[in-house]
């Protein structure tokens, strides 16, 4: 054997020496406890509508070059804010482009080409509740895409009485009052992921 061939001999047997290491790390980092687990489910997709204006929410009202016009406003219990000149006018249920819309025309009775921008400056409506068998029940804020379970580890988590089989979620609208009930337990085993609904302004979440 050349002194070419012997160096490539010995250069093949480091590689499959190498090949033998790498696959024996391989199979014990396999059959080790340590590998970790990722699922992931795929969820509906959520269309996300305009920001509809509710009660006791903050808006902040300017019209151009019309400061006795121009201000923050509050969204009073019976849906309106008060406007000078045009008096009250209904807000709670419309986006902020609507009412702008709205006012543009009410001024323009007064003002001469009205330029008008309302932006919602506080969303004080933006509220869920939480009562019966929980550590802290009370009004939360509501934060975009919170979802059930989001909701009750805000409040503390369950009481050593609740029954999480029997969750009820309680939503209001103008026209009717609709009552979920949410088998808890089968949020937690990962058996119905889909059923940790996403809460919406208002829901009342009542713990048995």
């Amino acid at each position: 054997m050349n002194g070419n061939s012997g160096i490539r001999f010995n250069s093949w047997c480091r590689s499959v020496a190498l090949v033998i290491i790498v696959g024996s790390f391989a199979s014990c980092s396999l059959s080790s406890g340590g590998t970790v687990r990722t699922e992931s489910h795929a969820r509906p997709s959520v269309s996300v509508d305009p920001y509809q204006i509710g009660t006791g929410d903050e808006l902040e009202v300017v019209v151009w070059k019309q400061p006795t016009l121009s201000g923050k406003v509050t969204v009073s219990p019976d849906g309106t804010v008060t406007i000078p000149l045009v008096g009250h006018v209904p807000a709670a249920g419309r986006t902020a482009d609507q009412l702008q819309a709205e006012l543009r025309d009410r001024l323009g009775h007064f003002v001469k080409d009205p330029n008008v921008m309302v932006r919602v400056a506080d969303e004080h409506s933006m509220i869920f509740y939480v009562v019966g068998e929980v550590h802290r029940p009370g009004v939360f804020t509501l934060h975009s895409g919170e979802v059930l379970s989001q909701a009750i580890a805000e409040a503390g988590g369950f009481s050593d009485f609740a029954d999480a089989s029997k969750i009820r979620i309680v939503r209001r609208s103008p026209i009717e009052v609709t009552k979920v009930t949410v088998d808890y337990r089968r949020i937690l085993n990962g058996h119905d992921l889909d059923a940790d609904m996403q809460l919406q302004r208002g829901d009342t979440v009542f713990v048995p």
